[in-house]
């Protein structure tokens, strides 16, 4: 009896004790498996948001970046429809926003529109023409005004956006520290100028450093530089601007139309009356002047100033 109740004890013991040791490497396991479980479902979660993302700029609207404020693109000099067609195109295949109208200024400030705009929420983009474009920057700066009056007379529009290229960064600048005061126009929330030439083309900057011209302005000042440092008090303090200067690497330090220290002499007026400002250099066989409204590179920078879009 002792003995089959010893037997009987032995056994139960025994059971007992695998059934410890089986919860233990049971509970390793499930600890492995909750590493496992955790990457396995950081990745897919990380997968999501990229597919979720790129549904988004493919077909669904960016909400969180989208506003009805207008953004308007100035041509340069000589320009045509074609000079911002191929930004406007991009930014639209991408969700950036949806081009709306296009203005034509005639030379005695007369206005023609085509396109349709009806309270749009989804960053309306605006391109304005000048029927006469080769033309001075200071009537182009008075066109530009006449543009921002017909917006806000018509479309009861009060804050714009404006991308100048070349000739026409030029004169979105002279705009803005002729009228940007002018409370009855539309505030300007940011300012894109690419491949602007600021300093005109004056010679003997070349030697220049880029941090002496930061730091001290150019050595050689042009008239048009010159008026600008004189009115550069009434550029509008709520404005923030983004530069993006070309350098093809090829040893003439700039575009290949627009010298680079002509492009970032800006840099020192902006920085000194405390203007928002950041100014980007693109570098490379993209860099050239007629190419930078074609490089997708400039398109993310400008997207990302507007607008956030990362």
């Amino acid at each position: 009896m002792k003995k089959t109740f010893l037997v009987s004890f032995l056994v139960s013991f025994l059971v007992l004790l695998l059934g410890f040791i089986s919860m233990g490497c049971g509970n390793g396991e499930i600890t492995k498996t909750g590493e496992e479980s955790q990457e396995s479902v950081g990745s897919n979660s990380s997968s999501a948001s990229e597919a979720s993302l790129a549904s988004s700029d493919s077909t669904e609207p960016l909400t969180t970046t989208q506003t009805n404020v207008p953004t308007l693109f100035i041509h340069g000099y000589g320009g045509t429809e074609g000079s911002f067609s191929g930004m406007l195109s991009r930014f639209e295949a991408s969700s950036f926003g949806k081009k709306v109208l296009t203005i034509i200024v005639q030379p005695d400030g007369s206005i023609s529109e085509t396109g349709d705009w009806q309270e749009q929420t989804n960053n309306p983009l605006i391109q304005v023409l000048f029927a006469d474009n080769k033309n001075n920057e200071w009537n182009q700066a008075d066109w530009i005004k006449v543009v921002l009056s017909y917006l806000t007379s018509t479309y009861q529009i009060d804050e714009v956006n404006l991308v100048g290229h070349s000739m026409g960064a030029v004169s979105s600048l002279r705009y803005l520290v002729t009228y940007g005061s002018d409370q009855s126009l539309p505030m300007v929330n940011h300012f894109v100028a690419i491949g602007g030439p600021f300093n005109d083309f004056v010679t003997g900057n070349e030697d220049q450093s880029l941090e002496a011209l930061d730091l001290n302005g150019p050595l050689v000042i042009s008239e048009r530089y010159g008026d600008f440092s004189a009115g550069i008090q009434q550029f509008p303090k709520e404005t923030a601007m983004l530069n993006v200067a070309g350098d093809v690497k090829d040893g003439s330090d700039g575009d290949g139309t627009v010298p680079l220290r002509s492009a970032l002499a800006i840099n020192y007026l902006m920085q000194t009356n405390g203007i928002e400002y950041r100014y980007e250099i693109i570098t490379g066989s993209q860099a050239y002047h007629s190419l930078l409204h074609e490089n997708t590179q400039v398109d993310q920078m400008v997207a990302n100033f507007l607008w956030d879009i990362p």
